[in-house]
């Protein structure tokens, strides 16, 4: 009867150790399932906030293009929009900068500086350029504080 008792204990603990080591091996898959999760969640918002980037970074230009100059006096210098819900939320501001000759655009702050225009002899004060930034900025869904992540994306466009 003893040897028996014997083989019931040794099957018992050689139980709880493969469910000891399975519990272990399940905790592990989950940790790293749950870093993948939160890795893909920050890859998607990044990718997104670099579409947006471009994409109102073409919005702005054809908003500079078409803009009337003469009837308003001024010139688009920014430019503020949302994107996304309330709980996935991406504000983006856009800032421009004209450069050139001033006289080519009326009525915008276009700056130049005779510098520019000694160390670039083949007339960049003949034309102008945009210089358009993008700031796309988004909460992180998997921070607890909630922080928020910017992108920003530098454009020089030739008007």
């Amino acid at each position: 009867m003893i040897r028996g008792d014997f083989r019931r204990a040794f099957s018992m603990v050689t139980a709880i150790v493969v469910i000891f080591i399975m519990a272990t091996i399940s905790a592990l898959v989950l940790g790293v399932s749950n870093r993948t999760v939160h890795a893909t969640t920050a890859q998607y918002q990044q990718e997104q906030a670099k579409l947006l980037a471009r994409s109102y970074t073409e919005l702005a230009m054809l908003y500079i293009i078409n803009y009337d100059r003469d009837f308003n006096q001024n010139c688009i210098d920014k430019i503020e929009a949302d994107f996304g819900d309330p709980n996935n939320l991406y504000h983006i501001d856009m800032n421009i900068h004209y450069i050139g000759n001033s006289g080519l655009i009326p009525n915008c702050p276009a700056n130049i500086t005779q510098s520019w225009m000694v160390l670039n002899p083949l007339g960049f004060d003949s034309a102008i350029s945009v210089v358009v930034d993008v700031y796309v900025t988004y909460s992180n869904l998997d921070d607890p504080l909630k922080r928020d992540i910017t992108f920003h994306r530098r454009t020089i466009q030739k008007l």
